[in-house]
């Protein structure tokens, strides 16, 4: 069928014209690299955040949707099964759990696409290098939307949690990969993802359990919007730049860059431009984590010697990080004291760090009240406060960091990603399952059928049977 020029096209069109006819032997070797890593990171965040209470919550709401517990979808780390849309909710939940998920593109991409991919699993029969090809069209989709949006911080800073309404886009485009649409059915899957999309920031309020939902949510809105394609529905060709009623006009009127959307579409894949959390927290707490950790041996002091400590930031950063007091999780997660005093104390941002509140410790409870977070600085885009280390022996040094660690220009080496991933995986599949996942994604471009993978999703004492 032929089609109009591509002078003609829209945006989600253009986006489709590419995405729906790349194969595996397009992505360089690189991409495939980024892709693996991504995979598996995104796969032990996801069954270590399984068991969390917002988890429990949202496996409850969907059983009670569908009135079964019955599906073909795994249920990363867990016995049961759901069918894929609501599977794809869970799971993404999952990995947004315990802030230990990727970030940049859509600001959580692997929480977004990773679960629609492996939701499909379970009625289609696809590939490793399916499954590469799909992973890297749904992160570039993600990333591409946000780019043209205007990027995270104009985005977040109007209040959008920019994960919720653009992670949907990502959803559909590596759903839509592996349903084999063409370039019409792909491009009404982007359409239909975007007219039913969102996540704001209130939860910032009072730590409440949504913005662990945001990505679920948006991996079920993009895999339904592929599903609701490949029967038949349309989606809106415009839907990113109509000039009233567009995702761009809507979400970012006034600060959206729609020509970023398309800049080096198929010779630049948007999957490197995400990085992976070394730190249980919030990204924009990370740049002084690992000042204050760097600093600290270097002076050959310890936490008792630190008098008090200043970020420079900020009104934005003080709005969304100056949190002097938390009484949960996701509170410490997103305070800059807690952060700090933890780490001071402990010398690492692990998860043990903040799964069990120590805001009791008369050290922690010190160093929190003598941490300032002030408004004093100009912040360009990508960059993050610097820390001012002040002794009480009256030294002050201040540490700005050019890229905090796990950013795409910083990133986790090899060892350092291995051992996240055993430290994640291991309380939930033992050791052996979790060597057993590791050496799959490594092969993964040799693997005949991903849902060979999927069997290792899930505790040992229930594996999915291995396909022939």
């Amino acid at each position: 069928m032929s089609g109009p020029s591509a002078s003609t096209r829209t945006l989600t069109e253009s986006l489709a014209d590419y995405w729906s006819a790349a194969s595996f032997e397009d992505l360089p070797p690189e991409t495939v690299r980024l892709a693996k890593r991504f995979l598996l990171d995104t796969l032990a965040a996801g069954i270590a955040g399984a068991k969390t209470e917002v988890v429990d919550a949202a496996l409850a709401a969907a059983q009670s949707a569908v009135e079964a517990t019955s599906g073909t979808a795994t249920l990363w780390g867990r016995t049961e099964t759901l069918p894929a849309p609501m599977a794809a909710m869970v799971n993404g939940t999952a990995a947004h759990a315990l802030e230990l998920d990727d970030f940049g593109g859509c600001g959580h991409s692997g929480a977004v696409v990773t679960p629609a991919l492996c939701a499909l699993a379970g009625r289609l029969s696809f590939s490793g290098k399916d499954a590469i090809t799909a992973l890297v069209a749904g992160y570039d989709l993600a990333a591409r939307t946000l780019e043209g949006a205007g990027g995270y911080r104009p985005v977040n800073d109007l209040g959008w949690h920019s994960t919720g309404i653009c992670g949907s886009f990502g959803a559909a485009a590596a759903s839509a990969k592996l349903l084999k649409l063409d370039r019409e059915r792909f491009a009404d899957a982007l359409g239909v993802a975007g007219t039913f999309t969102g996540g704001i920031w209130a939860f910032l309020a009072d730590g409440a359990m949504t913005k662990r939902f945001h990505p679920g949510k948006a991996s079920e809105n993009g895999l339904t919007a592929a599903l609701l394609a490949q029967s038949g529905m349309t989606g809106p060709r415009k839907v990113l730049e109509a000039e009233w009623g567009g995702f761009y006009s809507t979400y970012a009127k006034g600060i959206a860059t729609p020509e970023a959307t398309l800049a080096g579409l198929g010779a630049e894949f948007r999957i490197d431009r995400s990085g992976m959390k070394p730190y249980a927290c919030c990204r924009g707490l990370h740049a002084c984590q690992d000042a204050l950790l760097e600093l600290m041996p270097e002076l050959g002091v310890d936490s008792k010697a630190i008098a008090g400590m200043v970020v420079h930031g900020n009104d934005q950063y003080r709005l969304q990080f100056d949190r002097p007091q938390v009484a949960n999780m996701l509170e410490a997660q997103f305070s800059i004291q807690y952060a700090l005093a933890v780490g001071a104390t402990s010398g690492r941002g692990t998860l043990d760090q903040f799964a069990t509140l120590r805001t009791g410790e008369p050290e922690v409870q010190r160093l929190m009240r003598s941490t300032q977070v002030l408004a004093d600085r100009t912040l360009k885009p990508g960059k993050y406060p610097p820390l001012e280390l002040v002794l009480s022996d009256g030294r002050r040094i201040e540490r700005e960091m050019a890229f905090a660690k796990g950013a795409p220009e910083r990133p986790l080496s090899d060892e350092e990603l291995h051992a996240k991933v055993v430290s994640l995986l291991t309380p939930a599949l033992g050791a052996q399952g979790c060597k057993d996942l590791i050496e799959c994604v490594a092969g993964l471009e040799s693997l005949k059928d991903f849902r060979d993978l999927l069997r290792l999703l899930v505790p040992p004492a229930r594996g999915l049977k291995k396909t022939a």
